[in-house]
């Protein structure tokens, strides 16, 4: 109350004393008889005086007793035709209802009888509160708020009203509100005036009114009042996001003469108005409304400019109709007619037909959205929309009825047409209810056709077509959709889809999947709550085109495949088997599994996948025994038993497993494990092992890394580095040996099986780098690989020192490029030669093509013929061994033969065999050149006595001179070895005896003819090991023992029982005749 206005004013009411002067006495009597007479008249006019002034407060006070109102004043004067009260207070003085500085009361007469004809308030000021939905004013509430003691309507009195700066303030649940009135005039017909009220905040209904103010004119014609004004804020603000600039309502609003109802028309303006998700920049809303019993009806002529939603935007949007409401609005409906112009495009639905445009890239839908922009910006100039509405409310229940309606485009098409429409919601919970014909169409749109109706049990069935919405070789269609709406609002929905066009990375042909489910009326979506199948006549994913198939797949006993709900989005399906067929490229595909099951969240299994590639006999094959996954924001899991061969690459990866992860668009493989071999038969290599292999799969492209190892032994072969393009289908794969070791502990036959046979007792390292290439077309590999120094044991002896590099031209075919050079710093055949180079190239179909092979050897050259070596295959093998211009003297010198000596050139060749009956020579030759040599021999048998023939022979041996020695050498090498050796034109030589004898035949022509029968290796050591046992070999060494002394079991060359090939060891025999040389005296 602390606003109260405190109007009281003090003043002080004038005292008026009668005074007599004296005077001398004249004629006493007369005098005292004028003053009596005076006296009376003054008494008389006195007592007139006072006794009206007694009679109207007994009146007034009276009558504020009648009314009950405290109430206190001061009588400035009464007349006959005026009376005057001053410093009127009703209520508590000290916080007053009412205060009036003068109330001028003017007293009219009719037939002699008075009564009140006007009432003039000078400064009246009045307090007043609304709250709680209650009208209060104090004291006042007696008098105006009285009961009707009589039947008769309200009815303004007959009486004049002036109202002279009057004030007043009412406190409201809404905000202070100042009053200000001023006016005057007969009060049934005649009174004008002005009032002004101010609100500097009000606050109605969630919204905040800035500013209200309101100066209108009030009068009354014929007891009807009136109020014409314009009522203006500065601002709205509601809770919800709806506010408003400046606004300005002309009002002119009439009461019945009984204040029963009300009249009026109001026109508003206004400016930058904004709700949730609606804009518009200006708002013209013209009225005329009625409000009687209770009812409001009226028309409503509104007009929106520059209206923007998140949809769509409209230069003018405007309705025009008749509203009528009751129940205080609780109960309300309008009907009218809506009309649009300038349709635009808004900016969510532009941003949203970009982002799924952007979304579907690489589909069918992407076009069709970019068709459907293209076709909306070109309807846009001249679009408008025109219609009927009808909104009804009946407490909290809404719903919205559109008999029909149109937005017709710039080209005159109509783009959207509805009939019969309606949404009706029966409370805040739950999906609307739907009824009505939808009908969508236009160059370049899709033409949907839908159908509101109602079936027998009263649910609402709404039937829906697509009609084949073509774009770019793209086409969608719905057949038909069926969606029923029962009273609760649930939906349930059942149709098929046909689809042919671009999906993510291929194509699909003809697919036809059925849809069915519900949406329940608390917003849960179930799709297929049975087995669907999803048939296709041909699909494409990249380069796979898979041929027409139905997939089938079912959801978990009692649910669905698909739910969405307030658990968010549940999935789960399985099938027992899929099995496809196709192409990949031009290569045929087999792709089967057995059962395969998922959820989201939660996992995926799939188990025995089996995908084929290519002709039955170069398919490709990838196995896959079983793979799980955690599903979830991240995609993790388990897969072990793969299986992959690739036609392209001759490699078959087996037994992988490991952990993978599919995280931010990365699939990543950690910890896999898996064999590698050669799928070529004789393998190219053993089995190798990788264990911690990573790959990752991100923006189409494939890095993986390997570390491999021999698998039984474990050593460390080499690297692979692996980078594959799946968009091009180009890739690589880079290989690193950098130190691959090879010792008693591990050797060439564990890595190879080509080297059996060919190799064996390898000491040494070996480096190098190879690359493998691969694209849609074909595959290449290179590489280089090569030893700095290596020993090794090869069928034609043992080696050392060798080195060399092999550039490959084809890694995976092990084909290198031609004439590929090694050295070798010796091999030992039986006699030791230094310092050879190997020239040898390998052939596609593991073929070692051997060019030239040669060395130093006693002053000429020891030379290996071109020859082919097919590898890792029983077949006999053929080396032809050539000599040219060794000095035979060299030859005793390196043989460190004491007793004998000789001169003279040799030339020759030793075909050299090895295959499964072992290795042996044939036909062998050595043949001197002219003019011959000498041969001279010293031994026991020279000097001992044995006959004329025999003592003339070994004379002669120790000089001999001959003009022509062959010698012939043929046998197998592990058995014995027949030596032929002839000597021509033979005749003693300086130094020999000469007798009778010799003399006699000395002129014949001497032929000597030597055969030998032994071992091969024994012929080759028997002379030095006559002198120098030390030079005969460990058995041990040459494979023919073992370490206990126990003979090790022979084998032919060729293969041993498996299929393994092996290298010849020289075989011990017994000599034809024992040696009859000793040692040298």
């Amino acid at each position: 109350m602390a606003d109260r206005f405190e109007m009281a004013e003090s003043g002080a009411v004038p005292k008026v004393e009668d005074g007599i002067d004296p005077a001398p006495m004249r004629s006493r009597k007369w005098r005292r008889a004028g003053l009596s007479a005076l006296a009376v008249l003054a008494v008389a006019g006195g007592g007139l005086w006072l006794s009206k002034e007694r009679l109207a407060d007994r009146i007034i006070v009276g009558q504020l007793a009648a009314y009950g109102l405290p109430a206190t004043y001061e009588i400035e004067s009464i007349g006959p035709g005026q009376q005057i009260l001053k410093n009127l207070v009703v209520g508590d003085p000290r916080r007053p209802d009412l205060t009036v500085e003068r109330v001028l009361v003017s007293i009219r007469y009719r037939w002699g009888a008075p009564y009140i004809g006007g009432v003039t308030l000078v400064r009246p000021r009045l307090y007043g509160q609304y709250l709680d939905g209650k009208l209060n004013f104090g004291a006042l509430d007696k008098v105006l708020f009285a009961p009707k003691t009589d039947s008769a309507p309200f009815a303004l009195p007959k009486l004049d009203l002036t109202i002279e700066d009057g004030r007043g303030l009412m406190l409201t649940d809404y905000g202070k509100v100042g009053l200000s009135l001023e006016g005057q005039g007969a009060l049934q017909d005649g009174f004008t005036g002005t009032l002004a009220a101010s609100a500097p905040a009000l606050a109605l209904s969630g919204c905040k009114a800035d500013q209200a103010r309101l100066f209108g004119t009030i009068a009354v014609r014929k007891e009807q009042p009136s109020l014409t004004g314009p009522l203006r804020l500065a601002s709205l603000v509601c809770e919800g996001g709806a506010r408003s600039g400046p606004m300005t309502a002309q009002l002119d609003v009439r009461a019945d003469k009984d204040f029963a109802g009300l009249t009026g028309n109001a026109a508003l303006r206004g400016q930058k108005l904004s709700f949730p998700g609606l804009t518009a920049e200006s708002l013209a809303l013209d009225t005329r409304l009625a409000l009687r019993d209770g009812a409001l009806t009226g028309r409503v002529e509104a007009n929106a400019g520059s209206v923007a939603s998140q949809g769509v935007r409209f230069g003018l949007l405007g309705v025009e109709g008749a509203i009528r409401a009751r129940d205080s609005l609780s109960k309300a409906e309008f009907r009218g007619a809506l009309q649009g112009e300038g349709l635009r495009q808004g900016t969510a639905l532009t941003a949203a037909l970009d982002s799924a445009q952007r979304s579907a890239n690489g589909t069918l839908v992407a076009p069709m959205l970019a068709q459907m922009r293209r076709s909306l910006t070109r309807e846009e100039r001249g679009s408008r929309l025109t219609g009927e509405v009808t909104l009804r409310r009946n407490g909290d229940a809404l719903s919205v009825v559109v008999p029909q309606a149109r937005l017709t485009g710039g080209s005159g098409q109509d783009l959207l047409a509805l009939s019969r429409f309606q949404i009706a919601s029966a409370s805040n919970d739950g999906p609307p209810l739907l009824a009505g014909n939808i009908t969508t169409g236009g160059a370049g749109l899709p033409r949907i056709a839908g159908r509101m109706e109602r079936g027998r049990a009263g649910q609402a069935l709404f039937r829906l077509t697509l009609a084949p919405w073509r774009a770019e070789g793209g086409s969608l269609a719905i057949p038909e959709m069926m969606i029923a709406q029962v009273p609760d609002g649930s939906l349930g929905f059942s149709g098929t889809a046909q689809v042919s066009g671009a999906i993510p990375g291929g194509s699909v042909q003809n697919l036809v999947l059925p849809v069915n489910g519900s949406y329940g009326a608390r917003g849960d979506l179930a799709l297929w709550k049975h087995c669907v199948n999803a048939r296709f006549d041909r699909l494409t994913l990249g380069s796979v085109a898979v041929d027409g198939n139905t997939l089938a797949l079912c959801p978990p006993g009692g649910s669905a495949i698909v739910r969405n709900g307030a658990n968010g989005l549940r999935l789960a399906a399985g099938t027992t088997a899929l099995e496809l067929t196709g192409r990949l490229g031009d290569s045929p595909l087999s792709v089967k599994t057995g059962a395969v099951g998922f959820a989201w969240p939660g996992t995926l299994n799939a188990k025995a996948v089996d995908v084929t590639l290519g002709p039955p006999d170069t398919a490709s094959r990838f196995r896959l025994a079983d793979l799980d996954a955690q599903l979830g924001k991240d995609f993790t899991g388990n897969f072990g038993g793969v299986e992959a061969s690739l036609a392209a690459v001759p490699l078959n990866l087996a037994n992988a497993s490991g952990q993978w992860r599919f995280a931010d668009g990365a699939l990543t493989l950690t910890g896999a494990g898996f064999d590698l071999t050669d799928r070529l038969d004789p393998a190219r290599f053993e089995k190798l092992r990788s264990d911690g292999a990573t790959l990752t799969l991100a923006d189409n492209r494939i890095v993986a890394n390997a570390l491999l190892r021999e698998a039984k032994t474990l050593r460390e072969v080499g690297s692979a580095s692996i980078r594959h393009d799946l968009n091009s289908g180009t890739g690589h794969a880079d290989l690193a040996v950098p130190n691959l070791v090879f010792d008693k502990g591990f050797q060439p036959a564990d890595l190879t099986r080509l080297a059996l046979g060919v190799v064996a007792n390898v000491e040494g390292k070996v480096n190098g780098t190879g690359r493998i290439d691969w694209n849609p077309r074909t595959v290449t590999s290179t590489g280089n690989f090569g030893t700095e120094n290596m020993d090794l044991a090869a069928a034609f002896g043992p080696a050392k020192g060798l080195k060399g590099r092999i550039e490959f031209t084809d890694l995976l075919g092990m084909v290198s490029a031609p004439h590929q050079k090694v050295t070798v710093a010796s091999i030992n055949p039986g006699i030791e030669v230094n310092e050879g180079v190997i020239d040898l190239t390998l052939l596609p179909d593991q073929v070692l093509r051997l060019h030239d092979a040669r060395w130093p050897f006693l002053n000429g050259t020891l030379v290996l013929e071109p020859t082919d070596l097919r590898l890792g295959i029983a077949e006999a093998r053929r080396y032809t061994m050539t000599v040219k211009g060794i000095d035979a003297a060299k030859f005793i010198e390196k043989m460190e033969l004491g007793n004998l000596s000789a001169t003279g050139i040799f030339d020759g060749q030793f075909p050299l065999v090895f295959d499964a009956n072992g290795g042996r020579i044939e036909e062998g030759t050595l043949l001197s050149r002219a003019p011959g040599g000498n041969v001279s021999y010293v031994g026991a048998l020279t000097y001992e006595n044995m006959g004329a023939m025999a003592n003339f022979a070994f004379d002669a041996l120790k000089s001999l001179d001959y003009k022509t020695m062959a010698i012939a050498m043929r046998g197998d090498l592990e058995g014995d070895i027949v030596t032929n050796v002839k000597f021509d034109g033979v005749k003693q030589g300086a130094g020999t005896k000469s007798n009778f004898i010799t003399k006699q035949v000395a002129n014949l022509p001497i032929q000597f003819n030597v055969n030998i029968r032994a071992p091969f290796y024994q012929i080759m050591t028997s002379f030095k090991a006559m002198y120098d046992p030390a030079f005969v070999k460990d058995p041990r060494t040459l494979g023919l023992v073992d370490a206990q002394g126990r003979a090790l079991q022979r084998f032919g060359n060729g293969v041993r029982p498996g299929g393994t090939p092996v290298i010849v060891l020289p075989g011990a025999q017994p000599n034809i005749q024992p040696a009859e040389s000793g040692n040298m005296p």
